[in-house]
């Protein structure tokens, strides 16, 4: 065999070490973000945060900005894959199933001060930044839909009149509210306590408590 068609058979490790590396450096931003806001974020922080030289961004990403819009669309793309996979391992009824979706939205890996920190900081900025705007918009408009259907097929089994599109923006304000409650005081506004409040809000609607097995936030009272 020829020195040229043993490199041919060779396989090419460029391409996977190139994803792993703009992977790391996503994650390196993420970490960022996190411990220094959005706005805060620097070329040196995150190549420090992934130990890489400074001038390797630029090999993989246009830019800073353009590598933290990378890192908040992992994020955003993680959230709607976790609570799909939630909401279809959660059984037919559909009130199980926006109950399985609110869990999804308490739980790690979506829920973590690391992960809360990103979803505020990234809301804070995203007034100011087109490209933000419009990944925050899709992200919630998304969500919202996804309930509203939840939420009506849920209303007609169970005999509630509901205004779908109302209630799931509720839901979904609540735990946005909810988040950024969590990242100014946890000790007041728990994880537990949060997402117990959206579940009850919801055994409200649908005119008792759910049964225990769907209940996965457990408070107790303070003293």
């Amino acid at each position: 065999m020829t020195a040229q068609a043993k490199r041919a058979r060779r396989p090419r490790k460029e391409p996977r070490i190139g994803a792993e590396r703009r992977n790391d450096l996503i994650q390196a931003a993420i970490a960022s973000i996190a411990e220094l806001g959005y706005d805060a974020v620097t070329v040196a922080s995150i190549c420090d945060a992934a130990g890489f030289s400074r001038g390797l961004i630029g090999h993989y990403f246009e830019g800073k900005d353009d590598l933290l819009l990378e890192a908040v669309r992992y994020i955003t793309q993680s959230l709607g894959t976790i609570t799909r996979d939630a909401v279809e391992n959660a059984g037919p009824d559909p009130l199980d199933r926006l109950h399985a979706a609110i869990t999804a939205s308490f739980a790690p890996p979506t829920f973590t001060p690391e992960r809360v920190a990103i979803w505020v900081s990234f809301a804070a900025r995203a007034r100011w930044s087109p490209a933000l705007t419009q990944i925050y918009r899709e992200v919630w408009r998304n969500y919202r839909a996804s309930l509203s259907r939840l939420i009506d097929r849920a209303a007609d089994r169970h005999g509630v009149n509901l205004d779908a599109a109302q209630v799931a923006l509720t839901i979904s304000q609540l735990i946005e509210g909810l988040q950024v409650g969590y990242s100014a005081d946890p000790v007041s506004i728990s994880r537990e306590r949060a997402e117990a409040a959206c579940h009850a809000y919801v055994d409200g609607l649908f005119g008792a408590p759910t049964p225990s097995t769907r209940r996965q936030a457990q408070v107790t009272r303070d003293a």
